[in-house]
């Protein structure tokens, strides 16, 4: 009869009262007593059932939430090559054997965050290949977010870590063909809205989550910006483009409140509040930062758009160049130096376009002038 071997028993020898020893046996160091004498059905048993246990994540730790986060609607809809490619990274996540890993954490530690140390080791296991090291930060993060918006978890310690992979993205700018191809890729006309009001105002992702009806003006959108966190106000001038946009926003969430309210009514609930955002999702709320970034993510994807979100303040910078302004004026908006507006504008922007709007320009400061730019002729010196 063959010996089976279990793996990582722990024996341990205790001496009694009467000076006897008793050997107990453990599934593993700190694991649960097993029952029966090693080599018995019974002891097999108990061992086989600690081990099953072991494997099957708690429900109050992050690989507990990865085994939920698999099961729910909001992974099953990605495509199906970005589902296989998040598994990877899923079964490392809830990974709970190497130093390094963080799959036992439990949701109390999540919500603390100064564990957010133990999630960069993590992290930094893969430094030496910071693309990946980013991606692994990305699934988190929306595992965690997934998680805050389910009510198991009140932050999400992932978020807003800085980036390993570095590159210069001036010279990236979404076309309008992307622009459509995004749109039309949107599960919603919501998540649609996301991008082209990034193309047309250059906002960053936090202060487009955050933007209101009370900051866009007649002529320009006001806001306190999000990177430095309320203290420097931005002015974007309103392009007619930016216009008709807001338009067609507010006029669709208009239409989508008044769904609300009647769905609300059929089931006598109280009706929901108009929403105060520019940008909300299809409940008529606004968008968190996390969920706004990965319906961008998601629908890009799936658009097959290799464009980021933050690409769109480039494609900002040309619309402003060609209405006119100049690259120090770009500059100032965008909070950018002015060589890399000088260096995207050199790349994308239609020199002919630029002759005309200056040709323009030049054409309405001489037409306010008596004289305009004129040079003296022979009569006007008193020559024949």
């Amino acid at each position: 009869m063959p010996v089976v071997r279990l793996k990582g028993l722990n024996r341990v020898r205790k001496v009694l009262k009467d000076g006897s020893v008793r050997v107990h046996w453990y599934a593993w160091k700190g694991g649960p007593k097993l029952e029966g004498q090693p080599g018995s059905p019974e002891f097999i048993a108990s061992y086989n059932r600690a081990v099953d246990q072991r494997r099957a994540p708690r429900n109050d730790t992050l690989a507990g939430l990865v085994t939920a986060y698999k099961a729910a609607p909001e992974f099953q809809k990605l495509a199906t090559s970005t589902q296989a490619e998040w598994r990877r990274w899923l079964d490392r996540i809830s990974a709970d054997e190497a130093t390094n890993d963080i799959g036992g954490l439990t949701l109390k530690l999540l919500d603390d965050r100064r564990t957010r140390e133990d999630v960069l080791d993590w992290r930094d296991q893969y430094a030496d290949r910071p693309r990946t090291a980013d991606y692994g930060m990305q699934v988190l993060s929306r595992v965690l977010g997934w998680a805050v918006d389910r009510g198991r978890l009140a932050i999400n310690i992932a978020a807003g870590v800085e980036q390993l992979y570095k590159s210069d993205r001036a010279d990236q700018i979404w076309t309008a063909e992307e622009v459509a191809a995004y749109r039309a890729a949107a599960p919603s006309p919501e998540v649609g809205y996301i991008v082209a009001l990034a193309c047309v105002t250059g906002l960053r992702r936090e202060d487009l989550a955050k933007l209101t009806w009370k900051h866009v003006g007649d002529l320009a959108i006001v806001v306190a910006t999000g990177k430095s966190q309320g203290r420097r106000s931005v002015t974007i001038p309103l392009l007619p483009d930016a216009k008709i946009l807001l338009s067609e926003i507010k006029a669709q969430q208009t239409a989508r409140h008044a769904e609300l309210v009647a769905v609300a009514t059929k089931k006598k609930r109280p009706p929901p509040p108009v929403c105060l955002t520019v940008l909300s999702n299809t409940r008529g709320q606004p968008w968190s930062v996390s969920g706004l970034e990965h319906q961008v993510i998601d629908t890009k994807t799936k658009a097959g758009v290799g464009k980021h979100l933050h690409d769109a303040r480039g494609t900002f910078a040309t619309r402003l160049r060609k209405a006119g302004l100049t690259a120090p004026e770009i500059a100032d908006i965008l909070a950018w130096d002015e060589k890399r507006v000088e260096r995207i504008l050199a790349k994308y922007v239609d020199r002919d376009t630029i002759v005309r709007a200056l040709a323009e320009r030049i054409a309405r400061n001489e037409s306010g002038s008596a004289a305009p730019n004129s040079f003296p002729t022979l009569s006007d010196e008193g020559g024949e």
